[in-house]
């Protein structure tokens, strides 16, 4: 065979044996739970919340609707955190775990549970456990079977009328001590898929020990880096179904105080909802008690415009602004180098009276983010957000008296 000819054969041979040796290489480490950091060690956790409830991967959970509580299988590996969700997510066709909601949008709300199974042992603050693989272009060569005494998962999902829904709620709230009386709603961001929304939510419900309703929105994002125009858009366009959502959730019974946390892109549905007028949410005042924008993707011209729309909405509002937020950083450059409402242009966050601004980028806001991986330096944005939401304790260094107060004002939390 001509040399021309031989020294193609040759080069796919290698190109494979390097991808077999990638493999072969990578496949015990990933096997392996990663190693616990520093600041973990010999750090107590907090007590279980009664919303996670151990429970073992045997029989299916039953649920009982009415005074008697939900009751769930028990175990040792892993807990279950509840969600109460909402979506104007076209469905798609179910799967094991129960129906399933796509990227594309309409005008209609779904409602709903979904379980997620969270590893006790294997679990770390601010962290999302997934099954790890190796990828290369579009060739899965690796992926880690999911086990929920090391992965979150996704136990069940379950379509819930209105009533169901608000009873189910209902009694989660009348059990719980810590958060008595409160709910919390998360609204998620840029590229995330619906199920990613619920793994979300769940971390952030569970490792605040939060033991009231935990619920999430799910607007109709793409779930790819490369839709950023299209969310904005489906962002935007959820006001109608989000409106019955939030209408849902304020009007269950022993809900007495609703706290919202919406994140990145988040921001542009909730900021669509609040500046429309004829809306049921508009039209109840200070409907929310602690409302909170975790890097909000908002241009800061337009929200000095529409603030008061917030501020008239919320009892108390909160800013958490980050310089180092690579979607913010990425927004920022697809609009111009406008700066957004949740950066810290030239060192200093955007300050709105009535709002309390903290620059955490110190720490960073990736615990509400899916490509997470600095969750220890998280702890800090958590740790204020539950004592913000137990205590409803303002300005911000009364809560939490690590923060810094600068001129302006505003504060900043040390790394």
């Amino acid at each position: 065979m001509p040399a021309s000819k031989k020294r193609p054969l040759l080069i796919a041979a290698m190109l494979a044996a390097l991808v077999i040796i990638i493999a072969v290489i990578a496949l015990p480490s990933l096997q392996m739970n990663a190693p616990m950091p520093e600041e973990s060690a010999g750090v107590e956790p907090a007590p279980m919340p009664p919303n996670a409830v151990p429970l073992e991967p045997a029989p299916e959970p039953v649920i009982i609707v009415g005074e008697e509580p939900m009751i769930m299988p028990s175990g040792e590996d892993f807990v279950v955190q509840r969600l109460f969700y909402g979506t104007n997510r076209v469905p798609q066709a179910p799967d094991e775990d129960g129906p399933t909601y796509g990227a594309e949008g309409h005008q209609s709300l779904t409602l709903g549970t979904a379980e997620i199974t969270i590893p006790k042992n294997a679990h770390e603050f601010g962290n999302i456990e997934r099954p790890r693989r190796i990828t290369i272009f579009t060739i899965t060569l690796f992926e880690e079977k999911e086990d929920a005494a090391k992965h979150m998962t996704l136990l069940a999902r379950e379509e819930l009328s209105l009533e169901e829904f608000q009873t189910r709620a209902a009694q989660i709230a009348r059990d719980s001590e810590t958060y008595e009386g409160a709910a919390l709603v998360f609204i998620h961001g840029f590229n995330t898929s619906f199920d990613q929304a619920m793994f979300r939510g769940a971390q952030i419900a569970y490792d605040m020990r939060f033991d009231g309703p935990a619920f999430v929105y799910s607007w109709p994002s793409q779930g790819r880096l490369l839709s950023y125009v299209n969310d904005t858009e489906a962002a935007k366009s959820a006001v109608k179904p989000m409106d019955e959502f939030m209408e849902a959730v304020i009007t269950t019974p022993g809900v007495e105080r609703v706290h919202v946390i919406a994140h990145s892109m988040g921001n542009a549905a909730l900021a669509e909802l609040l500046t429309r007028s004829g809306t049921r949410l508009g039209a109840r005042g200070k409907a929310i008690d602690q409302l909170v924008l975790a890097a909000p993707d908002l241009d800061a011209r337009y929200f000095r415009t529409v603030f008061e729309h917030f501020t008239d909405a919320a009892n108390n509002v909160t800013l958490y602004a980050c310089g180092s937020d690579r979607a913010l950083l990425a927004s920022s450059k697809i609009r111009d180098d406008f700066p957004r409402l949740g950066d810290v242009p030239n060192g200093v966050p955007v300050i709105v009276p009535g709002i309390d601004t903290i620059d955490v980028t110190a720490v960073g806001t990736e615990i509400f983010s899916l490509n997470h991986n600095a969750f220890a330096q998280s702890r800090g944005v958590l740790t204020d957000l539950s004592q913000l939401l137990l205590t409803r304790m303002h300005p911000p260094e009364k809560r939490t008296p690590v923060l810094i107060k600068e001129d302006g004002p505003y504060w900043k939390m040390p790394k």
